[in-house]
């Protein structure tokens, strides 16, 4: 599944991802610049220190999170691959804003799978 990046107006620093068209009013997960990029390189086998990146872990947060604890992949081949990078060498390290409500483990896990089905 490739990776769509939205602006919402209630979130005008802040930028949305989802691996579906679309995101879920209220349960939007944003790129978390609190937290390191991870590349995944291939030289002959799968590794995280040599040769070219093939993989990025990217990590998200739900609105309604404090501190993020999801990661997404985005593969080379993604439209957004170099720009997921790019932001990262920008904006890494910021502090997240404490969410205005908290939302429950069980609905941050539910909009997570169905906004990153095939990271669940």
């Amino acid at each position: 599944m490739s990776l769509h990046l939205f602006e919402l107006d209630n979130y005008p620093n802040r930028i949305a991802v989802s691996k579906v068209d679309s995101y879920i009013e209220n349960g939007a997960f944003f790129l978390d610049f609190s937290r390191p990029l991870e590349r995944y390189r291939w030289f002959g086998v799968k590794n995280r220190w040599f040769g070219f990146t093939n993989c990025l872990a990217v990590p998200v947060i739900h609105q309604g999170q404090q501190y993020g604890e999801f990661m997404i992949t985005v593969n080379r081949g993604d439209l957004y691959f170099k720009e997921i990078q790019a932001f990262w060498k920008a904006h890494y390290p910021t502090k997240n804003t404490p969410p205005a409500i908290e939302d429950g483990a069980q609905k941050i896990v539910t909009e997570f799978a169905v906004q990153f089905p095939d990271n669940c």
